[in-house]
């Protein structure tokens, strides 16, 4: 995931897959166009063309390109977790304080970040994928420095 704000007072990070989507989108414009120019040359193979060539792609990125973020308040004192895809929003708040730390789930050479709570509330992956590289890990330790500082703050101020 990536940083858009880190302050004390609110963390937001989010994690968009770009270049998937933006490689399914030329695609399905490069299949769009392929098919109408067959059509418009008085091939029928163009209608076969635009709806496998272009629907297809169309169909994956509506399913499978996902929008996630994570919203850390501290003054609202609220973790919020949105995702969306082409037809779908979901919104999960959970309070700040039930919050123990973010923890790095391991599938074979992939990770993901996964939220885990004080209470049996199961534990919440910020991102539904499994990925390769330090990006899980520099995740969980930028949401879990912000939590300290918070935790570190707010024992100061009571």
């Amino acid at each position: 995931m990536t940083v858009i704000r880190n302050v004390p007072s609110q963390l937001i990070l989010a994690h968009a897959p770009w270049l998937l989507g933006g490689g399914l989108i030329v695609c399905i414009v490069a299949c769009a166009a392929a098919g109408t120019a067959l059509l418009f040359a008085g091939e029928i193979a163009g209608v076969l063309t635009v709806l496998v060539g272009a629907a297809v792609p169309l169909g994956i990125f509506a399913l499978a390109i996902k929008r996630d973020q994570a919203i850390f308040d501290a003054a609202a004192d609220t973790v919020t977790f949105q995702r969306r895809t082409l037809f779908s929003y979901r919104n999960h708040i959970h309070p700040l304080g039930l919050v123990r730390w973010v923890e790095i789930e391991d599938f074979s050479d992939t990770a993901r970040a996964t939220l885990t709570f004080h209470d049996a509330t199961p534990p919440y992956p910020l991102v539904e994928a499994f990925v390769s590289g330090n990006r899980p890990g520099d995740t969980a330790n930028i949401i879990n420095n912000w939590l300290r500082h918070l935790r570190s703050a707010r024992k100061d101020t009571a």
